[in-house]
């Protein structure tokens, strides 16, 4: 190697416990490894950033059916399920992830898990949604 070898600044070290996304959804699902699965490829990160509301989503996801695209409809209906499991609507996550498993075929089994198992699924994105004690912040006192 040429040069002086750079020098690898430690990283900070948390204070407390951490617990990963994967962590907590996982204990969330509990033994069940396919609801984990389908769960972990499906729930948005940060749903509050996501600015089409879901009537436009769904009305590009038909358009695209429409003109038989079906990769950009797939994708429509995948993002309009996992909007409503975060809503909490085991009904669009039942109707949605059928419509996106009709194109995805046998590719995204995790589809056919949510549209089975909505209810559960719902439950679990409820509880995985919550914002944590520990995140919110203190009263202020005066």
């Amino acid at each position: 190697m040429f040069g002086r070898e750079k020098k690898k600044s430690a990283a900070p070290q948390p204070s407390g416990p951490v617990v990963t996304v994967g962590a907590r959804l996982r204990d969330l699902c509990g033994t069940d490894e396919e609801m984990y699965t389908a769960l972990a490829r499906v729930l948005l990160l940060d749903p509050k950033k996501i600015v089409s509301p879901m009537e436009t989503v769904l009305s590009n996801a038909q358009d695209h059916e429409i003109k038989g695209n079906r990769l950009r409809a797939e994708v429509g209906y995948r993002v309009a399920g996992s909007m409503s499991l975060w809503k909490g609507d085991a009904e669009g996550v039942r109707r949605y992830f059928a419509k996106a498993s009709i194109f995805a075929g046998e590719a995204r089994p995790e589809y056919q898990s949510l549209t089975r198992k909505s209810d559960e699924a719902v439950a679990i994105a409820r509880k995985y949604y919550e914002v944590p004690e520990a995140a919110t912040p203190a009263p202020q006192t005066p």
